[in-house]
């Protein structure tokens, strides 16, 4: 930033109501009513059957039974109770009464095309249920536990993650109800020889907690019938991604001068495995008196692994320079929140860890924040991905109870105002491989359900991270392997969204390695191909690794250095939003070899846009993050917003642009907001939504207000709004999360497009 060329303010915004139009509903036509009369009565006669036996069995009886429904997309259904987050395919409920009468009634008036006072046709959504009938044991399992359950319930022991429910109305009665199903576990382990309940976490009538038991008390809990609307969900324990290779060979003595910070720059935590302060790299950037240990068996808050060193060098230097005479300088203060043992897991039974031990890995990073908001800490990076996890359609039966961890990230994203940095995950090189035997190459594999994002990367108020390929050169005997991925094009190893709210995710990529694959078809790393980090010992110094835990700290790096530029400005306080709105606002997609546009035409072929959730918004650049010059302006604005309102900020495009006819011109808006996010349920997972729209100078804003006052988004009258520019990506993709970006390049000017302030409505 110079004083010539300073970033501004935007004004105030022109605040108006929205209003809502009166929907026109047309009359259902011939063929839909048939339909809707076969579709009832398929309903009907699985209903039937179902409320007839509540009817005649007991009270007792009827609280073991719970039902499941197919659908096509999630719904909700009267008289039942959603005992588990709806997924695309499948909800268990449990009914409410001794029938399901009231069921019956709404699909009669479904089959019989009735229309309400409103010119509504109600109930529509039972058009979407394929079947309703009585649930079994196993449904309540994940998709692992589903697959091997006759090999587990064999086992001595069995580690997993169990989820209780109350069904009572009031707070203290679901308290109470949760507490009694725990004592009955408890009683049920108390020979000890059956298991153990460990730690246990509540959140609004769920509770979920850690047990060890056999497998013969497995198959109990999963099959007697006292136990099937008690626990509502068996889940496996999270695995969590290994670091393996150092560098034996490196000279630390002849490099240049390592240089500790500035003393007033930013300090992130990096949560991982630890941090070893006696590497000389780390020795001058790391906060000793900000590490700590999160682990119960062990109050070393140093690593013991290597993987949280080598995140920890990234994200303070970005990338070292190990060439002789190179001199090194830390620009990140770098504290450290240890959750991660010797094996770069969570807390297990291994090496002597007690039972007691196994803990919640969500209340941890609970813990973490609380512990190191207060010393300042605004950014905390999260390498960490969770391989038996995926975050994709294929496993929606089962993943979306997997957003405890992700949920926790976003309540304490808002409450502390804090930005989580997340790296995507790894596609394993055996894995790879197998997409290559099975021809399917790179990069159309990614379109596969196995390539997504890992828990807890699907987080809404976090920054989900993907990497990019920093190199093609291979060193060593790889005469017969070629480098899979071309150089700026996303790494091989790269996992691929979209987030709970189908939101474009990663956000931002950055470079993390590359894969090479040999001529015999086997795929694997290579130095020459890898990340040059710290290691976890004072010699050798270095190690080479690659993956998304690698690219996740290069962005945590310049979200430290845009958080030291904004407090440079003297602007007040700097909100997360803004921090995550100009590093993403600063975002490119590499343009040098023109591999990266290679990279998107492939994946177009298979679908158009689905390249977005690799790439994310493109690698985030400090510099433009906050610095402008002669030929660019940043404008930013920072506030709240009220429900049911547009915002109207004014937009100045120069009228002389009109001037530069050849050139091309660019408008990006990123627009990041932080809403309340739902402590139970995916459906509509996020408490406020929001998007936005721009207009030309050349467009009246009584007009734009006008027209957005009456839009009505449940019937689509956006047809009706002035000419609004055209932004990538389109409206509907960028407005699902809380991270907006959109770019409009155009080359022709017009001096009336600037006859007024460019219009921004939010």
């Amino acid at each position: 930033m110079t004083n010539d060329y300073p970033i501004f303010s935007l004004e105030q915004p022109e605040i108006a109501n929205r209003r809502r139009d009166s929907s026109r509903r047309i009359p259902l036509s011939p063929e839909i009513l048939l339909r809707r009369k076969q579709i009832a009565f398929k309903l009907e006669r699985q209903v039937r059957p179902l409320s007839r036996k509540l009817k005649q069995i007991s009270e007792e009886e009827r609280k073991a039974i719970f039902l499941k429904i197919e659908h096509e997309r999630p719904v909700s259904l009267s008289g039942l109770k959603p005992v588990a987050e709806s997924t695309e395919r499948f909800t268990l409920t449990i009914p409410l009464t001794d029938n399901l009468d009231k069921l019956s009634e709404k699909i009669d008036q479904f089959g019989n095309g009735d229309i309400d006072s409103k010119g509504f046709a109600p109930n529509e959504y039972l058009a979407a249920i394929k079947t309703i009938e009585q649930g079994q044991p196993k449904d309540r399992l994940c998709q692992q536990f589903f697959d091997q359950y006759d090999e587990l319930v064999q086992e001595d022991w069995i580690i997993c993650e169990i989820e209780m429910m109350s069904l009572e109305r009031g707070k203290n009665q679901q308290r109470d109800e949760l507490q009694e199903i725990r004592s009955q576990l408890e009683q049920f382990f108390a020979s000890g020889t059956k298991g153990t309940l460990f730690e246990h976490e509540e959140i609004k009538g769920t509770c979920r907690a850690v047990i060890r038991c056999s497998g013969e008390a497995f198959k109990q809990l999963v099959e007697e019938q006292e136990w099937q609307t008690k626990i509502f969900w068996f889940d496996e324990r999270p695995e969590f991604e290994t670091f393996h290779s150092t560098l034996s060979n490196f000279d630390i003595t002849k490099l240049g001068d390592i240089i500790s910070p500035d003393e007033d720059a930013p300090i992130v935590c990096i949560v991982d495995s630890g941090v070893t302060v006696g590497n000389p790299f780390l020795t001058p950037v790391v906060r000793e008196d900000l590490c700590k240990s999160f682990l119960i068996s062990s109050d070393n808050p140093y690593d013991e692994h290597g993987h949280g060193s080598g995140v920890a060098s990234l994200a303070s230097y970005y990338a070292l320079n190990g060439y002789e005479g190179a001199e090194n300088k830390g620009k990140i203060w770098i504290a450290s929140a240890r959750v991660l043992n010797k094996d770069n897991n969570i807390e297990d039974l291994n090496d002597g860890d007690e039972p007691e031990n196994l803990r919640l890995f969500s209340k941890v990073l609970t813990e973490v924040v609380e512990a190191f908001v207060p010393h300042g800490v605004r950014i905390f990076n999260l390498s960490v991905g969770i391989p038996n996890q995926k975050w994709n359609a294929e496993s929606k039966r089962t993943v979306p109870r997997r957003s405890w961890i992700a949920r926790t990230i976003d309540k304490l994203s808002r409450e502390k105002d804090i930005v989580f940095v997340i790296s995507a995950g790894n596609i394993l090189p055996r894995d790879v491989r197998y997409y290559y035997d099975d021809q399917n190459p790179y990069p159309k594999y990614f379109i596969d359900e196995d390539a997504s994002i890992l828990d807890p990367a699907q987080s809404a108020l976090a920054l989900t991270v993907g990497s990019l390929v920093p190199s093609t050169t291979a060193v060593g005997r790889v005469a017969t392997s070629r480098a899979i991925a071309e150089q700026m094009q996303p790494s091989p190893f790269t996992r691929c969204g979209s987030g709970i709210g189908k939101e474009i995710k990663p956000e931002l990529v950055d470079f993390g390695g590359n894969y090479l694959i040999d001529e015999n078809g086997s795929v694997r790393a290579n130095p020459g191909t890898d990340i040059f980090m710290a290691s976890h010992q004072r010699t050798p110094a270095i190690a080479t690794n690659s993956g998304t835990s690698f690219a996740a700290p290069r962005t945590t790096h310049k979200l430290g250095l845009i958080q030291n530029a904004l407090e440079a400005l003297d602007i007040g306080y700097i909100s997360s939003a803004l921090l995550k709105a100009c590093a993403v606002n600063s975002a490119l997609y590499p343009r040098e070899y023109g591999t990266f546009d290679n990279f998107k035409e492939a994946m177009s072929e298979v679908d158009k846009n689905f390249w977005l959730n690799i790439a994310g918004y493109g690698n985030a650049d400090s510099i433009r993050a906050t610095e402008c010059d002669a030929y660019s302006a940043i404008l930013f604005f920072q506030g709240e917003i009220k429900p049911n309102t547009v915002a109207y900020f004014d937009i100045p495009v120069p009228e002389c642009l009109a001037q530069t006819k050849s050139a091309t011109k660019r408008l990006t808006i990123t627009v990041v907001h932080s809403p309340q996010v739902q402590r139970w349920g995916l459906e509509r997972y996020l408490g406020t939504t929001l998007k936005w729209r721009a207009f030309r100078g050349d467009v009246e804003r009584e007009e734009i207000i006008k027209a957005m006052s009456s839009e009505d988004d449940d019937t689509g009258n956006d047809n009706e709004l002035p000419k609004e520019l055209g932004f990538e990506p389109k409206l509907t993709l960028r407005s699902r999360g809380t991270v907006q970006n959109g770019i409009h390049e155009w080359k022709l000017h017009k001096t009336e497009y600037s006859s007024n302030f460019y219009t921004l409505a939010i």
